[in-house]
């Protein structure tokens, strides 16, 4: 349904979020008018197309932050000495990083595959739109926690910019439906598309 948010009958509360750089709100109806969108009937699969599409553009985002965590805690540990020489050079670093850059790449790869579904609007568009999903949220909810264990004490501060990742990964993860249900299509879209070239 599509429902005006100034009519009579909707209001909105403010709600305080874990992410303080993105403002939400709870949206309650009484007796709104409201116009439906699309063929009586066939609600639940429209909506899953927008879920699919918007899914794309939020991995994009993800991906985004993954990739700046990624770059912040990579120049944090270039520039932080430590007995003598960067941390950069200390093989658990080296790994921490290195695991945050194929998680990143991983979803890179996984959001262009996501636009280019998005853009043919194919039969692949739910498997590519929920791996893109799935690989974002993890990539980023991965980068931006080893971003902060790169950074050591300091990375906990409110002083470094690090929670702000942290933060943002975390509510983008809860938005449209948990990675536990995104992993669900995902296995429902391979599935289908598994039995589609067997057909």
């Amino acid at each position: 349904y599509l429902i005006d948010l100034t009519a009579d009958g909707v209001n909105r509360k403010v709600v305080e979020s874990l992410d303080p750089t993105r403002s939400q709100a709870r949206v309650g109806f009484d007796q709104a008018d409201a116009e439906l969108l699309g063929e009586a009937g066939a609600g639940w699969a429209q909506t899953e197309q927008l879920f699919d599409r918007a899914a794309v553009l939020f991995a994009f985002e993800q991906t985004g932050g993954a990739m700046a965590a990624l770059d912040m805690a990579k120049a944090y540990a270039m520039e932080r000495y430590a007995f003598g020489r960067s941390i950069g050079s200390f093989q658990a670093i080296k790994h921490k990083l290195a695991d945050m850059y194929i998680a990143a790449t991983l979803a890179h790869s996984n959001c262009y595959y996501g636009a280019w579904a998005l853009a043919e609007n194919g039969s692949e568009l739910p498997l590519a739109a929920a791996s893109a999903r799935v690989s974002a949220t993890n990539a980023y909810a991965e980068c931006a926690s080893e971003n902060i264990q790169t950074h050591g004490g300091v990375g906990f501060t409110w002083e470094f910019d690090c929670h702000l990742y942290l933060r943002r990964a975390k509510a983008l993860s809860v938005n449209l439906g948990s990675v536990s249900r995104w992993e669900d299509r995902l296995v429902t879209a391979l599935a289908n598309s598994t039995a589609a070239k067997a057909g």
